[in-house]
């Protein structure tokens, strides 16, 4: 939850209106949790009236442009709906995320980490879906868990550390800029009706 001594902080540093307005930001802005417009190319889209890659009104997800195995396992897999977010995985069985992802993994040896540049993020239980927005060029990230459990806490140098533990139905978010971090409970399950679907299509 937000660390109320950071806002004391906050508004001694900045001033009152900056800090609510880069709160509101933070928790309401739909870059934490939508495609990002300057990531989204003309071939990753399918506009069908009003609707985008990520039709977050009509309940439903595009099929994604590209789709990446993880641990050399086929039951593990990277969702991407743009070209240029990516998942590199380590020698030592880290994975690293730098864009937009939606992942699952069933079979996989636990504890393993899932790193942003903001977030270092422990993965205890599987089998995990999450979607995880975290571009190294943004000061706001965020991740949401539809399955599994895991922690997660900040991975950079801060006056205020945090460790928070996520279940099924949670959703993190970061902003280094003003160094806070938020768990709060899911309310869109967009990306869980879509693997739903998904999981059916493949059968």
């Amino acid at each position: 939850m937000i660390n109320l001594s950071v806002l004391a902080d906050a508004f001694k540093t900045i001033g009152e209106g900056k800090v609510i307005a880069v709160l509101m930001g933070l928790l309401l802005s739909s870059g934490c949790q939508h495609v990002s417009r300057d990531t989204v190319s003309a071939a990753d889209s399918s506009p069908v009236g009003n609707s985008t890659v990520m039709d977050f009104q009509q309940d439903t997800l595009s099929e994604p442009h590209r789709i990446q195995l993880l641990f050399g396992d086929s039951l593990n897999r990277a969702f991407f709906w743009d070209s240029e977010s990516k998942l590199t995985e380590a020698a030592d069985g880290s994975v690293s995320v730098d864009g937009l992802a939606v992942l699952y993994i069933e079979k996989a040896s636990v504890p393993f980490a899932l790193r942003t540049s903001l977030m270092d993020i422990e993965i205890s239980e599987l089998p995990l879906l999450l979607q995880i927005d975290a571009f190294d060029r943004e000061a706001g990230q965020s991740l949401e868990l539809f399955s599994g459990r895991l922690r997660v806490q900040k991975n950079y140098e801060s006056a205020f550390p945090s460790l928070d533990t996520l279940d099924a139905g949670d959703l993190y978010m970061i902003n280094k800029d003003i160094d806070l971090s938020e768990k709060e409970h899911l309310d869109d399950f967009t990306v869980l009706h879509w693997w739903e679907s998904y999981i059916k299509s493949c059968h």
